[in-house]
């Protein structure tokens, strides 16, 4: 590790120094044994080792109102003059309004950390979710000393699957002291405002209090803040959400099924997607945000005033194994359901209308009726305008995983629609015919696999029906499917659960 750190700042030579990787200081050191990078003895390190390598760049951002602590999260020295980055909910949260940000300081490794500055917002982003904070002055009421060390910033673009990360921050489950964990680059998602690095993924299990703080690469540079929020593998779960139709009654409420999408984080948003703020916060020129929603510094909520979900409207989404051209205006040639094996890409695309900047929407990528919230967009800021069309990819260097992939998508947490694709030769097209033999007419058509967790669009379309003695093929990848013909009432005419292995015809 050390020949690797040659020309990193101090706090990592010291790090390297010590011979080890920390991977947790709580109330006391722990190391991980069965670690490559943890060759020495338990031993060998010490709390005032880690305090002198990690405590002078990281520190606990504590949210004041009314002269009490309401929250914390975690914050990275960027300037020598004071500069802070961290999350914009924790700088500016729409729920709250504070009168104070405190900064606070590990002065020893398995203790919590101490009040050493006031600190002021300077820029925020509510689309980014990221913000810069400036320390105004000490406890005291003095000037800022300089004594806290800024971290180099690194080239987020660079990073590739399975780069070591090393996150640093101050947990808000089991305990307060400064924590450090180690992880690796694990994928990217794709949007057309933010690029191919719109967020950087990890497999490492932060707590949530960690939000705001630093993930460095091996060098020693910061490459991404730790933001959004996703399942854990292990650890107390403090947020369990719904966030899918799992009963497939067209509404998502309490009588779904939730999942665990709150105390953990699984997502950094790339240092890159933060240079022009700071090249605005150093010249001392107005930061413009991102989608031109208002600065989260002076408006914490950017949502419009007035928006009626109900009027919505997104196509069944169409998927792609590379991403659109730059720019939002790209439309994908033909309908596929299915993709061949070998893709590192996975993007699905659709038109809108009735949307408004600064909405929430959900992109919910599922596996094999699995939710990959490593991989899924959950309550990002819309900046697309009104109408339109958009899309999100999930990206993977050494090859997307094969199976039924669906995507949800929602907008307010209500669910307005999603289809699925088949990924992998295995998963090659068969053709189904539903024929109608009966006196009613099919309206709607409604094709999902069995393992997904919403009926999707229509099938037919608003220019189809099935008449009497009539039928309809569609391309399907051979699995199981549920099956819903819809009259022009709304009335069921049929529900029916298939399996679909080859060319099939089915008569209702």
């Amino acid at each position: 590790m050390g020949s690797r750190l040659a020309g990193a700042p101090a706090w990592m030579q010291g790090l390297a120094a010590v011979g080890t990787l920390v991977i947790s200081v709580l109330v006391a050191l722990r190391l991980i044994p069965d670690s490559p990078l943890n060759p020495g003895p338990a031993g060998s390190v010490t709390p005032e080792m880690v305090e002198e390598a990690l405590a002078r760049s990281v520190v606990q951002v504590q949210m004041m109102s009314g002269g009490t602590m309401v929250a914390w999260g975690s914050g990275t020295v960027i300037s020598e003059d004071g500069l802070i980055l961290t999350n914009a909910h924790v700088a500016t949260p729409g729920d709250v309004e504070l009168d104070d940000l405190i900064i606070a300081v590990t002065q020893q490794a398995d203790t919590p950390p101490e009040r050493a500055y006031h600190a002021e917002v300077v820029a925020a982003d509510s689309v980014l979710d990221l913000a810069i904070i400036r320390i105004t002055e000490n406890m005291g009421g003095g000037p800022y000393d300089g004594a806290l060390e800024p971290i180099p910033l690194g080239d987020s673009d660079s990073v590739g699957i399975g780069d070591e990360l090393i996150i640093l921050g101050y947990p808000s489950v089991g305990g307060d002291t400064i924590t450090l964990t180690y992880g690796h680059v694990s994928g990217f998602t794709a949007n057309p405002t933010l690029g191919s690095h719109a967020w950087i993924k990890t497999d490492a299990t932060i707590l949530g209090g960690n939000s705001g703080g630093l993930a460095a690469n091996a060098a020693g540079e910061l490459i991404g803040v730790p933001t959004q929020l996703g399942a854990g593998d292990t650890g107390e779960i403090v947020d369990c959400r719904v966030v899918t139709d799992t009963n497939r009654d067209g509404v998502i409420d309490d009588d779904d099924e939730c999942i665990p999408l709150g105390g953990f984080l699984n997502s950094l948003r790339p240092i890159n997607l933060v240079r022009d703020m700071l090249a605005a916060v150093e010249a001392g020129v107005a930061y413009e945000p991102i989608g031109g929603l208002p600065d989260a510094a002076e408006d914490p909520n950017p949502g419009p005033t007035t928006f009626n979900v109900d009027e919505v409207t997104f196509e069944r989404p169409i998927f792609t194994d590379a991403q659109p051209p730059d720019g939002t205006d790209f439309t994908p040639e033909g309908d596929p359901v299915w993709l061949a094996s070998g893709a590192t890409e996975l993007c699905g695309w659709w038109e809108y209308s009735g949307m408004a900047d600064g909405v929430t929407y959900d992109a919910i990528w599922s596996l094999d009726g699995e939710i990959q919230e490593d991989v899924s967009y959950l309550e990002e800021v819309w900046i697309g305008g009104e109408s339109g069309s958009w899309w999100v990819c999930v990206l993977q260097e050494n090859g997307v995983t094969e199976g039924m992939w669906d995507l949800a998508l929602n907008v307010e947490r209500e669910l307005i629609t999603g289809s699925f694709v088949g990924l992998g030769d295995d998963l090659a097209p068969v053709v189904l015919t539903v024929s109608n033999d009966g006196p009613e007419t099919i309206c709607y058509l409604f094709i999902s696999p069995v393992t997904s967790t919403f009926w999707g669009a229509d099938w037919l379309g608003a220019e189809q029906v099935i008449e009497p003695d009539d039928g309809v093929t569609v391309e399907l990848p051979p699995a199981s499917y549920d099956l819903n013909g819809v009259d022009c009432d709304l009335e069921d005419i049929f529900l029916d659960q298939q399996e679909i292995l080859a060319d099939t015809e089915l008569t209702y």
